[in-house]
């Protein structure tokens, strides 16, 4: 096979494969720092967190028994996203920011979420914070190995803390919460709530725009009257 045909037969595997049967990685906009007032700021990476519609599956017979806390990691309660975003400054201080979301693991369940939010910096260069507001929605559109159809809409509010010890470098705390409605087609419908804090890092590499950032914590489930642990971890580059 010539090398451009497998190339874009590669890549169009990978996105056939990259979708993201409602898996929840906050917080969805994570403002590390007044950013680039200038330039668009890209970013690609790995987020993990919890499946909200997990324990509705659960009762409908779809998946096996919900685990909860005993196996925070079951692959049918958390998973781990392909996370795409673009920050773009509106001024000096709001930027907006736009992402796109793609299951990595858990095949072969295809769906695809999105979000959008805005944020707002408080403070100066070494030292501020940024609240943000976001909407989000997901779904696996009914492709996956049921009948049903799983999808999440919902709104995430974020205030990320952060300093920023030296040029190039941000490190920063940020809590979360969020209000999703969780539908499982057809006949379930359940308000979800899902809350807790991030530590982040993200790190300039010499004078080049690349950056690289890590984060992780832990976030409180709720789905219904069920409520489960789950991690919440990140790594992503960005220019």
């Amino acid at each position: 096979m010539p090398r451009r045909v497998r190339a874009f037969v590669m890549t169009t595997v990978m996105g056939v494969l990259a979708g993201c049967t409602p898996t929840t990685a906050g917080p969805m906009v994570m403002r590390m720092g007044p950013g680039m007032p200038d330039e668009n700021f890209f970013q690609l990476g790995l987020r993990a967190g919890p499946r909200l519609n997990a324990p509705q599956l659960a009762e409908r017979g779809e998946h096996g028994t919900f685990q909860g806390d005993a196996k925070p990691f079951q692959n049918d309660q958390w998973g781990i996203d392909l996370d795409g975003s673009v920050t773009v400054p509106v001024d000096d201080r709001l930027s907006w920011h736009l992402g796109l979301q793609g299951e990595f693991v858990g095949l072969p369940v295809p769906g695809y979420g999105v979000y959008t939010g805005v944020s707002y910096y408080l403070g100066s260069e070494r030292l501020g914070l940024s609240p943000a507001l976001s909407v989000r929605g997901a779904s696996d559109f009914g492709l996956g190995e049921t009948d049903s159809t799983s999808s999440l809409f919902g709104v995430e509010a974020t205030c990320a803390f952060t300093v920023q010890p030296e040029p190039g470098m941000s490190i920063g705390l940020v809590p979360f919460f969020s209000v999703q409605q969780s539908l499982v087609n057809p006949g379930s419908q359940v308000t979800t709530h899902f809350y807790g804090a991030v530590v982040a890092a993200q790190v300039k590499f010499g004078e080049s725009r690349t950056k690289v950032e890590l984060s992780g914590g832990f976030g409180r489930a709720h789905s219904g009257d069920t409520s489960w642990n789950a991690p919440v971890v990140g790594v992503r580059g960005g220019r």
